[in-house]
């Protein structure tokens, strides 16, 4: 027989039987429809949460920082270690990071931020990307280049009262691209205080700079929150020329005269990297933070709470299952004396086999098709009804083309065995039923 006419006759019996038919194939959706939202619930839990993470900063960006043991043989984390950093497997752009607070000053009006220096060529790596002006290309020691994050405006105030600057229409003074903007790391300079000079006069007890403001960035969701960013090398001149107005480095008297920096920043080229290079890394000494930590994390609950939900809808298509072995074995005995006519005429026993699998595949098919309906509508509908509980469905293609084809799966095991009998049936005992 053509594969072709097991369809063909599989339609026709189960057209014969509507009622059992249909009552089959409810189950079966009813069982496609509880394991596909529930899995799906899953699904929408976990992408809710990485979104959450996303929002904090990029899941591909890993923080290095030197180890915590100090004793013995310690990794250093120096250029030569940034070098290596640059030559792993995955890893798109390495910088060395170094951060200190100084203030900046606009008029009268004060703003403390975080400097970050860095390797500018690979700001973009790590979304340091201008609003509006660009990047810092040039500066000095003496006339500074820095962008500053989109909330620094808002942050200067008055010193005598720390209040936020703003008019009457509730926007910030200060344009800091625009106004004349100075920066000390020593704040006593900022309220006028001199101290006796070399030859005799008054000088500020600080430098103090006038830096040019070339750019403003975004915090990235309070990442950066009231944050500048600075050339590495300029701002490592800054440090060395105002090291008695910075606090002490942490450093251990033993590695003080070695350069090594209190940070790194990798950037991964794909987030399925991002933990091979972690291991790399944690292996060779060094402490690691990345958000994908976090992340991994919360894949573990949501596999966990994903793998409960389907064990859950699996019960309910597994007694879909049995359903569909109940009206396979009830068809063949109904169907006792045609099994028998069609051995007598020398069809083929596997034929037989493939004659009631084939109409239970149709059943599976016809239950998963309505099952994914409902479940698609149940997607729209469960976020209202749950509202206070914030549920989330999402069904990918996978899961959806994987529901039918795993509920053809089902109900042709579910077949197998009734099928398996029909074939066994003796053709005399067949013939002679009723």
């Amino acid at each position: 027989m053509k594969f072709s006419d097991f369809f063909r006759m599989g339609f026709i019996n189960l057209r014969r039987r509507k009622v059992r038919t249909i009552l089959t194939a409810a189950a079966m959706a009813v069982g496609v429809a509880c394991i596909v939202v529930l899995i799906s619930i899953g699904i929408g839990y976990n992408q809710t949460y990485q979104e959450s993470i996303s929002e904090m900063g990029s899941l591909t960006k890993i923080d290095v920082t030197p180890p915590r043991e100090t004793k013995g043989k310690v990794a250093l984390l120096n250029d030569k270690a940034v070098s290596a950093f640059k030559k792993l497997k995955g890893v798109e752009a390495v910088t060395p990071v170094v951060q200190v607070v100084p203030y900046l000053k606009g008029g009268k009006y004060i703003a403390p931020i975080r400097l970050y220096g860095i390797d500018l060529d690979t700001a973009g790596d790590f979304q340091i990307t201008p609003l509006k002006g660009q990047l810092p290309l040039k500066g000095t020691k003496l006339v500074p280049q820095i962008i500053l994050t989109d909330d620094v405006a808002d942050s200067f105030a008055d010193p005598q009262t720390w209040e936020q600057i703003k008019d009457m229409k509730n926007k910030h003074l200060i344009d800091p691209m625009k106004g004349n903007i100075r920066l000390t790391f020593d704040y006593n300079t900022l309220s006028g205080q001199y101290v006796e000079g070399e030859d005799g006069r008054a000088v500020p007890s600080g430098n103090i700079y006038r830096i040019e403001v070339t750019g403003i960035t975004s915090m990235q969701n309070y990442t950066y929150s009231t944050s500048g960013f600075i050339q590495l090398k300029i701002l490592e001149e800054l440090i060395e020329a105002n090291e008695d107005f910075l606090p002490p480095s942490n450093t251990a008297n033993d590695m003080k005269n070695i350069k090594t920096y209190p940070l790194v920043w990798i950037k991964a080229d794909d987030i399925k990297n991002v933990q091979s290079i972690t291991d790399v890394i944690r292996k060779a000494g060094f402490e690691t933070y990345s958000l994908n930590d976090m992340l991994e994390s919360v894949k573990k609950q949501s596999k966990q709470i994903q793998g409960m939900l389907a064990a859950i809808g699996a019960v309910a298509l597994l007694v879909a299952g049995i359903g569909t072995a109940n009206t396979m074995m009830m068809a063949i005995n109904e169907r006792t004396k045609e099994i028998g006519i069609l051995k007598v005429l020398g069809t083929d026993l596997g034929d037989i086999v493939k004659m009631f699998l084939v109409e239970s595949a149709i059943i599976g098919v016809i239950g998963g098709t309505i099952g994914l309906f409902v479940s698609l509508i149940l997607q729209g509908i469960l976020p209202i009804l749950l509202k206070e509980m914030e549920v989330r469905s999402i069904i990918p293609i996978w899961l959806a083309g994987g529901a039918v084809i795993f509920a053809v799966f089902v109900a042709v095991i579910s077949a197998l065995g009734p099928a398996i009998n029909a074939m066994r049936v003796s053709p005399q005992v067949a013939i002679r039923a009723e």
